[in-house]
């Protein structure tokens, strides 16, 4: 900003020196050229701001949060798709080459971006939201292990924003990445941080409350999305899907029993799956079908809705 200003002033000099005029114009002209100068610095300052992509719509609460008004802050994944099915197009790998950086969350479609965008862009820094964090394999949410798994990454279940104390490291690693990025905007990101950090702490105790007197703590899942989620509150989830696909008749009533003799009164399904399977539990057990989508943008709206469904 301040190289801005001294600019203006020297362009306003120059203009006085190239044109003289007479004593009585020569302060409106100087305000004009001010005035002018002042309305077009936020977009001067606009498009000097860096480009961060994320890949997936709970990303981006989280990193706006943190960087502010100092990056611009886009995602991959568009509304209504399924990450687990979601290849970029050229068109994207080639937006996002032209970003300044790529924070990733561990998806599985992430790897293969990451080399191509690099291929285009070698400059284009990439870090983890997720560094540091022991994720549930594919064998533990009924995947058979070291077969691939189309709900996670090659690092294990990637759904780890639905934990408010996941959610919390992944603050950290983000005001890192952009600390990295712009190192002379450092406290701001870290006083954001700490900001973000303390309303996510109070989403947590607000979903403790909610979730501790819940009468039955047995849920019907299609996808195991909310394993991090169950584990953090004391939940016990039983999963329709069968190795990332639709299951088997056989499967169905399978659950059904087990989620009848646990007292599960309500089954849980996301938008970009077949209701039916749902359904069809849910006939079993005489409860209703919940539809609940993991991948909103508004992470406090989620977790609240969370809790109206769980509890």
């Amino acid at each position: 900003m301040k190289q801005m200003m001294d600019m203006c002033c020297r362009n306003i000099s120059q203009v006085s020196v190239a044109n003289p005029t007479p004593r009585t114009s020569s302060p409106f002209t100087f305000y004009l050229l001010l005035i002018t100068s002042l309305l077009l610095f936020p977009a001067l300052a606009q498009a000097q701001r860096p480009v961060v992509f994320v890949s997936i719509p709970p990303q981006v609460w989280l990193v706006k949060q943190i960087a502010g008004d100092m990056a611009e802050v886009q995602t991959l994944l568009p509304a209504g798709a399924n990450p687990h099915t979601f290849e970029p197009t050229i068109k994207q790998t080639k937006k996002i080459a032209e970003a300044s950086l790529l924070l990733t969350i561990g998806m599985a479609f992430e790897r293969p971006l990451v080399k191509r965008a690099q291929g285009l862009n070698p400059k284009l820094a990439v870090a983890a939201m997720d560094a540091g964090i022991e994720k549930r394999g594919a064998h533990e949410h009924h995947h058979a292990p070291g077969e691939p798994c189309p709900c996670c990454g090659e690092d294990g279940d990637p759904h780890i924003w639905l934990s408010p104390r996941l959610y919390a490291v992944m603050a950290t690693n983000t005001a890192a990445a952009l600390s990295q990025l712009r190192p002379e905007a450092r406290a701001g990101f870290e006083a954001r941080r700490d900001a973000a950090v303390s309303e996510i702490q109070a989403v947590d105790a607000d979903l403790r409350r909610a979730l501790e007197g819940a009468p039955v703590k047995t849920y019907v899942v299609y996808h195991p999305s909310w394993t991090y989620f169950a584990e953090d509150y004391g939940l016990t989830l039983l999963v329709i899907e069968q190795d990332g696909k639709a299951p088997a008749a056989k499967h169905l009533t399978a659950i059904g029993a087990k989620a009848k003799a646990a007292g599960a009164r309500k089954v849980l399904t996301e938008p970009q799956y077949d209701k039916r399977p749902a359904q069809a539990v849910a006939k079993q057990l005489g409860a209703s079908v919940h539809v609940i989508s993991p991948l909103q943008e508004d992470w406090p709206a989620l977790m609240r809705e969370a809790a109206s469904v769980f509890k």
